[in-house]
């Protein structure tokens, strides 16, 4: 029948597990099936392409070209044309040259092969590697063997490798053969991935690149082109130390179920940057946390290093994201990064466009419009958290999105226009803009619902310099029992250790709301809600509170609201200058006479205060 049907491309419409001869020239692609072992073996010439999944190739057509952009388990080379046989694919096991194949093998730029045994090639038969070999015997024969690309056992054949590789992805099939080879253990080092056109994958069933066992690493460059249609899972799964993801537009992405985000789906290790990509579409999840383009960023050291300059970063910048994202029944929601552990983080110039949200009713829920929630990692010696050896800087970034989170039961509330909650490390939030709405919401009685026009919740060392809020903030408790805490920059200061908040040249421009139906005490502040850490000072410098900005708190049985700080540990706020609407009061229960600072009336209605309580 195959030599009935000559010279014709075969598309496979079902697994095919027994053999194939094909005693004719012709091209196979098995799509999304599988063939069993496949033979090529007539005498005329031609050119024939070997495509989709295959158990076994055989090729002995001495006169034949044949390229290879299959994934296969095993290769075997009896004969074909001089220079005619071209691997493209992924060689799962072994490709092994016959003692009768007197031509040239190519590996090219986009071939993969775990083995290449030539140890029975005849004398005068050539391997030309343009592209990716972990292991090669080569007999006698090794001075016929010219290396452009990368061969795992390169220095024992006195080869040397490339210093980088590139590979070329430029269509749906190329990037699926791509995934296949990592997914299934290829952990290929220095390359460079091209996109270099457009790729759709609307109704594609993808599978993330790169497992937890395998990470992705090296460079994804997308040269400004487009992933359209991602609808099933994230680009990427897993993301290893040294990988950097550019130039990159993600089109209508429709996510549902377990995605986390656009980009990357389980965790990343510093040092990695994601640099100019745009995520457009809805991302939404009620089995797990979600974001626009990162998911967890982890440290992967037992012990972080004493200074923050020797410790690897996480660099995200000029990043875009237009997604909305939500999630029913899980935690987090952010514009960029869900999580981040214990990892010392960089992004600037970022700015998110998104709708961001939490529902949840069983567990507390973090959202921010930047990064969704600060956790401490890495143990030390004595096997306690090493919690402070990390810092996360966020500079010249906006927030535009609505930010919200509403939970139930005993769970806590952290909702922030830049980030939801940060806990010890170091945060940095420097020349950042939030002009979308915050809002944070506890509707059944639960522990506390805390919102921040910056920062929903901190602890640790904190600095937050040049920053505007014209967005609302807003925490509501709909029943007895639960905090309610609003702040224009900060809801709630946690008690810690160590550290200090410092608010330098800030300007709130948006309302500040806390409102509760009958729980002891709603809290609102132009600045910070509840500064409740004894230990460190809040410190405010040149900081705006706009004339037209109402601080309000209501419905509880203490209602505490105040254009500075709503309340304040005694001792533990220090004000150096600040200028607010005239005949606002600064601290709520404290007299403005009474904190020992200088008044100065400004245009506007304003009044200046210099000087420093204690």
């Amino acid at each position: 029948e195959m030599e009935e049907w000559a010279n014709l491309s075969f598309y496979f419409a079902a697994d095919i597990t027994q053999p194939l001869t094909f005693t004719s020239a012709s091209s196979i692609n098995t799509g999304d099936y599988m063939a069993g072992d496949v033979t090529y073996a007539f005498e005329e010439e031609a050119s024939v392409t070997v495509e989709g999944t295959l158990t076994s190739l055989t090729v002995n057509a001495p006169n034949a070209t044949v390229s290879n952009y299959s994934s296969v388990s095993a290769v075997s080379l009896v004969n074909a044309a001089d220079d005619a046989y071209h691997e493209y694919g992924y060689v799962r096991g072994t490709l092994a040259l016959a003692d009768s194949l007197a031509g040239t093998v190519v590996i090219g730029q986009e071939g993969t092969v775990v083995e290449v045994d030539a140890s029975q090639a005849a004398a005068d038969a050539t391997i030309d590697n343009r592209g990716y070999i972990l292991s090669l015997t080569a007999g006698e024969n090794a001075s016929r063997i010219t290396n452009n690309g990368y061969i795992g056992n390169a220095a024992d054949l006195g080869l040397e490798n490339a210093a980088s590789l590139t590979y070329t992805i430029s269509n749906a099939s190329d990037l699926s053969r791509l995934r296949d080879k990592i997914n299934n253990g290829i952990r290929m080092e220095n390359v460079t991935y091209l996109l270099t056109a457009d790729i759709d994958l609307s109704g594609a069933d993808w599978i993330p690149m790169g497992p937890e066992t395998n990470p992705f690493t090296g460079t994804f460059d997308g040269q400004g082109h487009t992933i359209n249609g991602l609808t099933s899972l994230c680009l990427f799964g897993y993301v290893g130390a040294g990988t950097t993801v550019r130039d990159l537009v993600f089109t209508n992405v429709s996510t549902i179920l377990p995605p986390v985000a656009a980009c990357v789906y389980g965790s990343v290790t510093a040092p990695t940057t994601f640099s100019n990509i745009q995520v457009n579409g809805t991302i939404s999840s009620d089995v797990i946390s979600v974001s626009g383009l990162v998911g967890i960023l982890r440290s992967t050291e037992t012990e972080l290093p004493s200074s923050m300059k020797q410790s690897p970063e996480v660099i995200i910048e000029n990043c875009t994201n237009n997604a909305s994202a939500s999630c029913v029944g899980y935690t987090r929601a952010a514009g960029f990064v869900v999580t981040v552990y214990g990892v010392n983080l960089v992004v600037r110039d970022c700015v998110n466009n998104g709708d961001l949200s939490v529902t949840n009713y069983t567990r507390e829920a973090h959202a921010g419009g930047i990064v969704g929630f600060v956790l401490p990692s890495g143990l030390g010696e004595s096997g306690s958290l090493n919690r402070n050896n990390f810092t996360v800087r966020i500079e010249n970034c906006t927030n535009n999105g609505a930010v919200s989170g509403m939970v139930g039961m005993s769970a806590g509330n952290y909702v922030g226009g830049i980030v939801g909650a940060s806990t010890n490390g170091r945060l940095e939030i420097v020349g950042c803009t939030n002009s979308g709405d915050v809002a944070s919401r506890n509707s059944a009685g639960g522990d506390t619902t805390n919102a921040g026009g910056i920062v929903g919740r901190i602890s640790g060392n904190v600095q937050i310099d040049d920053c505007d809020v014209t967005g609302s903030v807003s925490a509501t408790a709909d029943r007895t029992g639960t905090t309610v805490y609003a702040g224009g920059v900060v809801g709630y200061y946690h008690p810690s250790v160590s550290g200090g908040v410092s608010l330098e040249n800030v300007l709130v421009a948006g309302n500040v709301t806390a409102n509760g139906q009958g729980t002891s005490a709603c809290v609102a502040g132009g600045l910070v809600g509840f500064n409740n850490n004894r230990n460190n000072r809040v410190t405010v410098t040149e900081c705006t509170v706009g004339a037209n900005v109402a601080v309000t708190a209501s419905g509880a049985e203490e209602n505490c609201a105040a254009l500075v700080a709503g309340q304040s540990a005694t001792g533990t706020l220090t004000i150096a200058s600040v200028t607010v609407a005239e005949g606002g009061t600064l601290v709520y229960g404290s007299e403005n006479a009474s904190l020992g600072l200088t008044q100065t009336p400004v245009e506007g209605g304003y009044i200046r205060y210099e000087g420093a309580a204690e």
